[in-house]
């Protein structure tokens, strides 16, 4: 199926309006074009829409070109960068490769045939990092689907030895109820009040094979037992990694910082670090308030105190009132409309079998901060 280039919008900005009705006028009936006529306003619009391609004029009172790309790698890095010009200014040229990061470097009367198939291409780069993104976010997620399995698993374990015992108990009740009630001598009050109790007793047996139903159908859609996992990662490459496929979903929320004190050596494996932190920073993406994404802040924070790896994901949201702070870790629970509850349970589970722990502070206004502590790997 042919690529939809409208919904991948076009930012043109230049200070002189002649230039921005003619840019829309060529290319509207190809792009979806938004127009600003200040670095300004462009940086504004990049903080509130989904920007496809930016393309700058250099020379503008106030912000130039340049700067403005510059900054907008800050508030959209995703977006692709291009510098427009009527002039042949070699030092600008190199301000921004090395400063703004722009792909290309535009000439001034341009000439409609050649910035559509320029556009064009930048539009289908757009696209194939999104897609490759969208692919690397569903292997990550897949990764928590399959650690979801072994905590029913381990529920079905816990489950059917009780429900055993309980079958057998149940059975023999229902007999001896029976007996009683065919007895010669009992009253008919008596009677009357215990074949009430064996219909209630029914009932209850019908519950039981129920619950054992459940368990043998979860029983058999298990999974085989996950693979031996490495033993050790680099926490600061893992976070990396974990930034660069979910930067861009994260950073339509809230601008995203990384410090890296430290790049420690710790006992869990890789991909196992990078889905509890995946998991924690669209956490907090989704926490923030989307109508203060200007304002919005996500941190992460990679280093080590006391013999462990510790890595820290906050957030400057709304916070987590008391009562829920007990049970955030419970499975299940979620303040969610959408929400399975299992997210934060299957983290300290992953952590957990690998010697590691997570805990949460936070109060109401002042946002949230997970803290993950791993133990460090062994030298050899």
């Amino acid at each position: 199926m042919a690529l939809d280039y409208r919904a991948y919008p076009i930012l043109y900005v230049d200070d002189e309006q002649q230039n921005l009705v003619a840019f829309r006028y060529a290319m509207e009936g190809y792009f979806t074009v938004i127009t600003a006529n200040t670095g300004e306003e462009a940086l504004r619009t990049l903080a509130d829409k989904e920007i496809a391609v930016l393309l700058a004029d250099q020379r503008m009172p106030g912000l130039t070109g340049v700067e403005v790309c510059r900054r907008s790698r800050e508030i959209a890095p995703g977006t692709i960068r291009m510098i427009m010009t009527a002039y042949a200014d070699l030092h600008a040229a190199i301000d921004a490769i090395n400063q703004g990061h722009v792909s290309r470097y535009l000439v001034k009367p341009w000439r409609n045939e050649e910035l559509i198939e320029v556009l064009r291409t930048a539009i289908d780069l757009v696209h194939l990092q999104r897609t490759v993104q969208s692919m690397e976010m569903r292997l990550l997620r897949g990764g928590q689907a399959a650690a979801a399995t072994t905590i029913y698993e381990e529920l079905v374990h816990e489950l059917s030895n009780p429900l055993g015992a309980l079958e057998i108990n149940a059975s023999l009740v229902s007999d001896l109820l029976s007996s009683a009630i065919q007895g010669p001598d009992m009253p008919a009050a008596m009677r009357d009040s215990l074949s009430t109790a064996l219909e209630a007793h029914a009932d209850s047996l019908a519950a039981i094979a129920q619950l054992k139903g459940l368990v043998a159908r979860v029983r058999q859609g298990t999974r085989p037992s996950l693979p031996k996992r490495a033993s050790q990662c680099d926490a600061g490459r893992v976070v990396d990694a974990t930034v660069r496929i979910v930067r861009t979903e994260i950073e339509k929320a809230a601008r995203l910082g990384v410090v890296l004190e430290s790049s420690p050596n710790v006992a869990i494996d890789a991909s196992v670090l990078g889905q509890v932190v995946l998991n924690l920073l669209l956490n907090a993406a989704q926490a923030v308030r989307p109508e203060t994404r200007g304002e919005n802040l996500i941190s992460v924070r990679v280093g080590s105190s006391q013999g462990t790896g510790e890595i820290t994901v906050s957030d400057n949201g709304p916070g987590i009132p008391g009562e829920n702070l007990e049970r955030i870790f419970d499975p299940f629970f979620t303040t969610k409309e959408t929400g399975t509850g299992l997210g934060l349970a299957i983290c300290r589970e992953l952590l957990s079998q690998g010697g590691g722990t997570i805990a949460v502070q936070s109060s109401p206004g002042t946002g949230a901060m997970f803290v993950i502590r791993v133990p460090l790997a062994s030298p050899s």
